[in-house]
């Protein structure tokens, strides 16, 4: 087979030039041999190869000149064979040479759908990946646009509101209760939107941020939650591409919303670890199963499982017979470098 693709990546004037001197040599051979012997599958090998590597008309008409040359290297055998048994073994030649020529033409229709469909499918592919990144690019915009305008008038107002509780208590003014109140909730809508801000483009994953983004997710979500989640990492670790890193943090973020809004669980677990082969993020709860359990071919597992496999990870999730629900990413070490 390595012969035939070395035939088949030559210039085509080249292929047909040593087909058509391939076929005179079986000629030349056939001519000065004994008419008992047959040459029938030597004459079939260049008709084989140019009806491989070029058009379908070219293969058949090659076809067709291969059996006509095979019939006039043996015409001094007719007195041997008789006519018509000469002119029956002419037709059997021609129909053998067409149909080697139909398996050269069958198997060069099935590499060209291969190859559309290969490309069809790599097409599909990028545009998926195309799509995921003006995503990103548009969460990213959100998160600016929303640290740096909704945020920045919230820590406006809330200063704004605590110089009038100042100004409020110095004057002995009933208000004062009223102000504070405004001023704390102010704080508060602050910092939810800083943290939604962080949540929907984190700033420090690029380079080796991964670990501190991660701890800082964990952070945010805790504030929700009342401290449900814990946090443990290995040694720090750096993820070379960024792009790489904010998939794994999206399917963090995803895996840690999914237990935290349908598993009902008391506790959850966000473990980085590493070792020669991989690095293992791993998401663990002690609730009554996910979503993602519920529904395996939902969007949010279909997300996650497009992820690791856009960056060459892979992703399985545990469940206990107890209760709990562990969500596991594996990524090869080669794609991380550690400190």
């Amino acid at each position: 087979m390595n012969l035939i693709d070395s035939f088949g990546k030559q210039p085509k004037s080249w292929m047909m030039a040593e087909a058509i001197s391939a076929l005179a040599l079986v000629a030349v051979i056939d001519i000065i041999t004994p008419w008992q012997f047959s040459w029938f599958i030597f004459y079939a090998v260049p008709v084989f190869l140019v009806a491989l590597n070029f058009p379908r008309r070219v293969g058949i008409t090659f076809a067709i000149v291969a059996a006509v040359v095979g019939w006039l290297a043996n015409f001094d055998t007719v007195e041997h064979r008789g006519a018509g048994a000469y002119a029956w073994s002419g037709v059997n030649r021609m129909g053998g040479l067409l149909i080697a020529a139909a398996c050269g033409i069958s198997i060069q229709n099935f590499r060209e759908e291969t190859r559309r469909r290969v490309e069809a499918l790599e097409h599909a592919q990028e545009l998926e990946r195309e799509i995921l990144s003006a995503g990103e690019r548009e969460q990213m915009r959100i998160g600016q646009d929303l640290h740096d305008g909704v945020c920045q008038t919230l820590a406006a107002l809330d200063c704004a509101a605590q110089c009038l509780k100042m100004d409020l208590e110095t004057e002995g003014s009933p208000q004062v209760k009223l102000a504070g109140e405004i001023q704390k909730r102010l704080s508060a809508a602050t910092l939810e939107a800083r943290n939604l801000a962080r949540g929907i483009y984190p700033v420090t994953i690029q380079g080796d941020g991964l670990g501190l983004a991660l701890r800082e997710l964990v952070m945010m979500t805790n504030t929700l939650c009342q401290g449900k989640i814990g946090f443990e990492s290995d040694d720090e670790f750096v993820v070379k591409d960024s792009e790489v890193a904010l998939h794994l943090y999206r399917i963090t973020q995803e895996a840690l919303s999914n237990a935290m809004r349908h598993a009902n669980a008391t506790h959850v677990s966000v473990r980085l670890r590493r070792d020669q082969q991989h690095l293992t993020i791993s998401v663990m709860d002690d609730g009554c199963g996910s979503a993602i359990q519920a529904r395996p071919d939902g969007m949010g597992w279909r997300t996650m499982r497009y992820r690791a496999k856009l960056i060459g990870a892979e992703i399985k999730m545990e469940s206990k017979p107890a209760g709990g629900t562990t969500v596991r990413c594996l990524l090869p070490a080669l794609t991380t470098s550690v400190n």
